[in-house]
């Protein structure tokens, strides 16, 4: 990879976040700094694994964060997609393999945790071509689908000890897995799946008005059934939003298209400070990732509908970053994005951030392409 010196030079960074400079790859090379400072803050070559938090400190370190550390698998991806450059894909496939080493195993208690690491593993099999990361796929794949359950009621489970739980983080990502295993692999059964998943939570968890999607439901004594209409997360509408994106790409059936706008729209109008257009904060440890899981797929949803109110979102949120919510020296994103970080600074926010210049960036090349 590029050095930082050779990402940035003189006073680009700040020109840039003004628009004044940089030229037609502003958000191109800002999401490479934003790479090259995610590994120097938090790599650890001597473990070959992502660290929980900077500064590092050991007893920071006792959990794996099996699903923090599949997301920094995607982040290597998008690096790698932006660049071409190789070195992305060995970084991502040394955490796939650190993520397998420590957890001991390549399956986890919670299915949304192996959600994430199969569709990080299926963007790396994309760029790579690793038969080996595709058999961890389709490994996970098959254990995920225990997940669902035929009591009913349907959906797919939270936890393997708690199968009451049906919540939209191990629901809709299931969907966007599935379709994208179909369009790889053309797997009937697949596409069966992600249509299955994604109309059970459009009916249990979604608002039919607004698009607000739940956190999820708990199937209580005698049958009754608890939604919990107060917790509405980012990440929960982006999944949600990205697996009605996924089935209109391959169905090309504008309800799914219709869906996921709807929803796009209520998470913007929920979750943006009005007074000042950026996303609010969501807290730190798995919180500081939701924002940035949002932005990824309001960014697929922007690729294939054009709405110009998620690039000028997206665009906006970047620029405050910039601005506002870190500096050339440090490099560090903090849970309000428009906002000075504080330390210590948990991966999934210095994530969300990098997940933000990336979706830039990707936006910037579709106006040129």
């Amino acid at each position: 990879m590029k050095t930082i010196s050779m990402v940035l030079a003189g006073s680009f960074f700040l020109a840039g976040c003004s628009g004044g400079a940089g030229g037609n790859d502003k958000y191109a090379r800002h999401a490479e700094w934003a790479e090259e400072m995610l590994i120097s803050h938090y790599w650890n070559e001597k473990g070959k694994f992502m660290n929980n938090a900077y500064p590092y400190a050991k007893e920071r370190e006792g959990s794996l964060n099996y699903w923090w550390k599949a997301h920094a698998v995607d982040a290597m991806i998008d690096g790698y997609e932006r660049t071409g450059d190789e070195a992305y894909l060995a970084k991502a496939e040394e955490i796939v393999k650190g993520i397998i080493k420590r957890n001991g195993s390549l399956f986890n208690e919670f299915y949304d945790d192996m959600e994430w690491l199969a569709l990080a593993a299926l963007r790396l099999y994309d760029a790579g071509g690793s038969e080996t990361v595709k058999n961890y796929v389709i490994k996970l794949w098959g254990d995920i689908q225990t997940a669902w359950w035929e009591d009913g009621l349907g959906g797919m489970a939270w936890k393997k000890d708690q199968r009451q739980n049906r919540n939209a983080c191990s629901n809709a990502p299931a969907a966007i897995l599935a379709a994208r295993l179909y369009e790889r692999f053309g797997n009937e059964e697949d596409l069966a799946w992600a249509k299955k998943i994604f109309a059970w939570q459009k009916q249990h968890l979604v608002d039919p008005v607004s698009g607000n999607v739940y956190d999820g439901l708990v199937m209580a004594d005698q049958g009754v059934i608890h939604v919990n209409k107060k917790w509405k997360f980012t990440y929960n509408q982006g999944t949600y939003l990205g697996a009605a994106v996924e089935l209109y790409k391959l169905t090309k059936d504008k309800s799914y298209l219709e869906d996921a706008e709807k929803t796009a729209a209520a998470a913007m109008a929920y979750h943006i400070r009005e007074e000042t257009g950026v996303l609010k904060e969501e807290g730190t440890g798995d919180g500081g990732m939701f924002k940035g899981i949002l932005i990824r797929y309001l960014t697929n949803l922007y690729e294939v509908g054009g709405n110009e109110s998620i690039k000028e979102m997206i665009e906006h949120n970047a620029d405050a970053l910039l601005a506002k919510g870190s500096t050339i020296e440090t490099g560090l994103f903090g849970t309000e994005w428009d906002q000075p970080h504080q330390e210590p600074l948990d991966l999934t926010v210095q994530l969300s951030g990098v997940f933000l210049l990336e979706a830039a960036a990707k936006i910037e090349r579709l106006k040129e392409g």
